[in-house]
């Protein structure tokens, strides 16, 4: 029986999870990628490079979990220790951005939104507080979205540590009983 330090939520091994979190993180992407790169309709060349260097980054990483949980290897588990904890800052970055982004720069175009959208029960036109309301509920969900968004993130990647510190221990103790072997 495995004891807690295998163990992710105290029932599913670390090794077992990490395997699985990068295989639903490469689902992810792939659809992710795919809605990425069917709204980019035009022309626009900076877009899709954009979406083919993101897309390939996030396959890296997840690739590299599915390695390092086949392989518990320690070189790959702690380049994929990092990449992760770097793209999890990267969209905290991105996330900040979008919701400044979302309160200043998209206000008159979510609020247009919002004006045809909103059907009040007496048939008028909405009012200018139903608009105002409206933009504050986007602007909130959106800031609440892509905080659960990074908190998901924080948790897999306190997972993959856990994972690396079990992956570096496990590696120690192989060398620690091949040391005294050797000697033997």
């Amino acid at each position: 029986m495995a004891n807690d330090r295998d163990l992710c939520c105290y029932c599913v091994p670390l090794r077992f999870t990490v395997g699985l979190l990068s295989l639903i993180y490469l689902g992810i992407t792939a659809a992710t990628t795919y809605q990425k790169y069917s709204a980019n309709d035009g022309d626009n060349t900076t877009a899709k490079i954009v979406i083919y260097v993101s897309c390939g980054v996030q396959v890296l990483v997840g690739f590299l979990g599915v390695l390092a949980a086949l392989t518990k290897s320690v070189k790959i588990t702690k380049v994929f220790s990092i990449l992760w904890w770097l793209i999890t800052a990267l969209v905290l970055a991105l996330s900040i951005g979008s919701v400044v982004i979302i309160a200043r720069n998209d206000r008159p175009a979510i609020e247009d939104q919002c004006r045809t959208s909103i059907k009040p029960d007496n048939g008028l036109s909405p009012t200018d507080q139903e608009i105002s309301d409206c933009y504050r509920t986007v602007v909130i969900v959106s800031a609440v979205v892509l905080g659960v968004q990074f908190l998901i993130m924080v948790l897999i990647g306190w997972v993959i540590q856990r994972y690396l510190r079990e992956v570096t221990q496990d590696a120690a103790v192989t060398a620690a009983i091949k040391a005294v072997d050797d000697d033997a």
